[in-house]
């Protein structure tokens, strides 16, 4: 008989992105690159303003987009549900080319990480593969997103009446960490993250 280990790999980050999320007030949302077993990956991540439990991120959870405004001022809508807990909510604007690049990452791919950070600051990391309506729905989506520009008062108008009356009812989070390319660049700050069991 013989030891069984599960050997969970080191996922690599952004330092600059990562220092500017968790400076960023809370609840709020980003979008970005990590790097594991050699591969990249787009991932969202999310800093709720309460702890989720460790109970309900046990039973995963449910993401999709939709599309919000107007034709010529299109906005991406992110939906996060955790079964017994809460749903969360995050607008971009789809032309902002962080959200460009990590979307033709994702679409490219068909994975995606997803972090929850807590208050606490401990993360809960989840790799997941997009279903092929998601991907087929983003992979649709992105392509008319490079014909329209959101502009950013439409933008900031949407983000307004949708959080007047989110839909499914849920918590707004802000959108962070949207204007540094470098924030995609992991060979000159990269920072290792070593999951735990």
């Amino acid at each position: 008989m013989s030891n069984v280990h599960s050997i969970l790999p080191t996922l690599t980050v952004n330092e600059l992105f990562i220092r500017d999320l968790m400076s960023e007030e809370a609840p709020c949302f980003a979008l970005g690159y990590v790097e594991v077993n050699g591969d990249l990956c787009g991932f969202l991540a999310v800093r709720p303003a309460e702890t989720i439990p460790s109970s309900c991120t046990a039973n995963g959870f449910s993401f999709g987009h939709s599309v919000l405004g107007i034709d010529d001022n299109p906005v991406l809508h992110f939906g996060f549900h955790f079964y017994g807990h809460n749903t969360y909510h995050g607008l971009v604007n789809p032309g902002n080319p962080i959200v460009q690049s990590v979307l033709t990452t994702m679409t490219e791919t068909g994975q995606y990480f997803f972090f929850s950070i807590n208050p606490d600051q401990t993360v809960t990391s989840f790799g997941a593969t997009l279903e092929d309506g998601d991907l087929a729905g983003l992979k649709t989506n992105l392509e008319r997103f490079k014909q329209v520009t959101c502009m950013p008062a439409q933008y900031e108008k949407t983000v307004k009446v949708f959080s007047e009356n989110p839909s499914p009812p849920g918590q707004m989070l802000n959108w962070v960490c949207r204007d540094n390319k470098d924030y995609l660049n992991l060979n000159e700050y990269p920072l290792e993250m070593t999951p735990k069991v």
